[in-house]
C-alpha cells in the first residue's frame, strides 16, 4: 500500500466519523449522487454514527472499478445538515469513493457491517448476500449435475473443458473430444446418445447457460440429425436423452427453421410431453413457439405447391 493511499484512506474515515447524519439509500449512486429520493434509514445518534463509522472503515484500494452503479449508497451530512460526500456501497465488499484514485476500496468489515443494517433495519443488503449464496448454491448443483451427465469417455476432460471455457474459446477441445467419444462410441446414434444425456444436465437454461454446457452441443453439431432421431426412438420418454433433446433441439433460433422442419412428426409428440414435464415452464412455451414456426413453414410451402399445380 503506497503512502498516498495510506493517506486518503485516512481521510475518508476521517470523513465518515465527521458526519452529523448518514442517510442510507437503496438502488446505489451516480454521480455523486443517490439513485434514490428518500433515504431507506438515516442514522442521528452519536453512538450509531460511531459504530457505523467503524463498520465503513476501509483497509485497501482494489486496483479496478466495478462497471455496476452499486447496491446501496452512503449519504454524509454535516451538522447544518448540507452534504458532506455520497459513498456508492458495491457487492456488500466495497465503497466507490470519488477521492481514490485507486479504484474502489475494500471494506474492512463488510459482513458486519451487513448484520449491523439488518439490526437496524435495513435488511436489503443482507437479503442480497443470501440471495448471492443461494446462486452459489445453485451454480455448484449444477456443474455436479453436468459433470456427472459427461460420458464416461470425456469426463476426464471435465477440468480442461472449465478452464478452456473460462478463457471464451471452448471450441479448441472439439476434436479432442468428439475423438475420445468416438473411440468409446464407434457407433454415431450411440454418440449422440451420450451427448444428449449430457446435455440433460446443467442448468437446463437454452440460452445464456454457463459457456462449458456448450460442450455436448458443439459436438452433437458435428453429428448428422439422422443420428439422433435413430438415438431417440431406441429410449423411452423418460430417459434423460430426452430433456437433452429438448434443450439442443428447441435451442435453435428462427434462422434454423430448416432444421427444425426435419423433426419427425414423432420427435416432436415426446417433446411436447417432456417438456411439460420440465421444471422451467419456458420450456413449453419454447416448444409452442418453434412447432409453430415449422407449422407455418409447412402452410407456406403447401400454397407455393398448390399455386405451382394451378399455374
Amino acid at each position: 500500500m503506497s503512502d498516498d493511499y495510506a493517506f486518503d484512506a485516512q481521510v475518508l474515515n476521517g470523513l465518515v466519523r465527521s458526519a452529523s447524519v448518514i442517510r442510507v439509500y437503496d438502488r446505489g449512486a451516480s454521480g455523486g449522487r443517490p439513485r434514490d429520493v428518500e433515504p431507506a434509514l438515516t442514522i442521528r445518534e452519536r453512538a450509531e454514527l460511531d459504530d457505523l463509522a467503524r463498520l465503513l472503515e476501509v483497509s485497501r484500494p482494489t486496483g479496478m472499478y466495478c462497471t455496476c452503479l452499486g447496491d446501496s449508497a452512503f449519504e454524509l451530512l454535516d451538522h447544518e445538515g448540507t452534504a458532506i460526500d455520497v459513498l456508492g456501497w458495491h457487492h456488500g465488499s466495497t465503497l466507490r469513493w470519488q477521492g481514490s484514485p485507486d479504484g474502489d476500496v475494500e471494506l474492512a468489515h463488510g459482513p458486519e457491517l451487513i448484520a449491523w443494517l439488518a439490526a437496524h433495519g435495513y435488511t436489503r443488503p443482507a437479503e442480497r448476500v443470501d440471495r448471492r449464496e443461494q446462486q452459489r448454491r445453485d451454480q455448484a448443483r449444477a456443474l455436479e449435475s453436468w459433470s456427472v451427465a459427461a460420458p464416461e469417455a470425456v469426463r476426464a476432460w471435465v477440468p480442461r473443458i472449465l478452464d478452456e471455457a473460462a478463457s471464451g474459446h471452448p471450441e479448441r477441445l472439439a476434436d479432442d473430444l468428439a475423438r475420445s467419444l468416438a473411440e468409446a462410441h464407434p457407433r454415431e446414434p450411440d454418440q449422440a446418445l451420450a451427448l444428449l444425456r449430457w446435455r440433460s444436465g446443467g442448468t437446463g437454461r437454452y440460452s445464456g447457460y454457463p459457456v462449458h454446457e456448450g460442450a455436448a452441443a458443439t459436438l452433437l453439431e458435428q453429428l448428422p440429425l439422422q443420428a439422433i432421431f435413430t438415438a431417440l426412438a431406441g429410449v423411452p420418454a423418460t430417459d434423460p436423452a430426452w430433456s437433452g433433446a429438448v434443450r439442443y433441439l428447441l435451442a435453435w433460433r428462427r434462422k434454423d427453421i430448416v432444421l427444425l422442419r426435419r423433426i419427425p412428426e414423432s420427435v416432436w409428440s415426446v417433446l411436447a410431453q417432456v417438456v411439460h414435464d420440465e421444471a422451467d415452464s419456458t420450456w413449453a412455451d419454447r416448444h409452442e413457439t418453434c412447432y409453430r414456426q415449422v407449422e407455418h413453414a409447412r402452410a407456406q410451402r403447401e400454397r407455393a405447391g398448390r399455386r405451382s399445380r394451378s399455374g
